[in-house]
């Protein structure tokens, strides 16, 4: 069931502009696009790329691809003129209907997003700053209990290069990139940007990195 409506969120814009579309020069560019955006957010979910603004990504995903429509829409009127009242029959209506309910589940979304957001989150490896020369040699891909989700990563280095060192430059490269000092040893890091209030927890030893995700917010550290 919730791969249904996770497909429905993705593909209901382009179904839509299916039953809108007029032209083919707008029709294919607006398809285009929408098929950018959904991509863009298949990558977020797979893990492809991070960004901090994920939940942004996500909740605002209807509301771009209905803007998108809107604007072909008005594209297509203005190459075409009025559409014909006669083609206001079920299927355009219809879909006209689902893309403005689409934009406001977005924004319902957005404004929800803090309450209804799981607590527990498993961090993407990106998320780890990494100084020159030190790469992530393994990642366990994660686990997640009842309140807490983890990755570890093992972190290779260049020859002759300690774990002591390792770890000192990676809490270097972690301070610089504004990650602060926490709970239990932790560095701390908000993981999302304006919806998202969550927190990244690093803790870092030696040539081991484990990133966690939990309840706590930014008013926790």
């Amino acid at each position: 069931m919730l791969l249904v409506l996770e497909l429905l969120y993705l593909l209901l814009p382009t179904v839509c502009w299916a039953f809108l579309v007029r032209t083919r020069t707008v029709g294919v560019a607006v398809f285009a696009i929408l098929a950018g955006l959904a991509l863009a957010l298949v990558g977020l979910a797979q893990d492809w790329y991070f960004t901090r603004a994920a939940a942004e990504v996500e909740a605002g995903y209807p509301i771009a691809a209905g803007l998108v429509v809107l604007a072909g829409g008005l594209a297509e009127r203005r190459l075409r003129g009025p559409r014909p009242a006669k083609e206001y029959d079920h299927p355009v209506a219809g879909s006209a209907v689902a893309i403005t309910a689409h934009a406001l589940a977005g924004s319902a979304i957005a404004f929800g997003y803090g309450a209804f957001a799981p607590t527990a989150f498993l961090p993407s490896a990106a998320e780890m700053p990494l100084p020159p020369g030190v790469t992530v040699e393994h990642d366990d891909g994660g686990y997640c209990g009842s309140n807490f989700c983890s990755r570890t990563l093992t972190i290779g280095s260049p020859a002759g290069v300690t774990a002591d060192q390792v770890e000192a430059r990676l809490r270097a490269a972690l301070a610089a990139d504004g990650w602060t000092p926490g709970r239990n040893g932790a560095l701390v890091h908000p993981h999302g940007w304006l919806v998202d209030r969550r927190v990244s927890e690093a803790f870092v030893s030696g040539r081991t990195v484990e990133l966690g995700g939990s309840e706590i917010t930014n008013a926790g550290y």
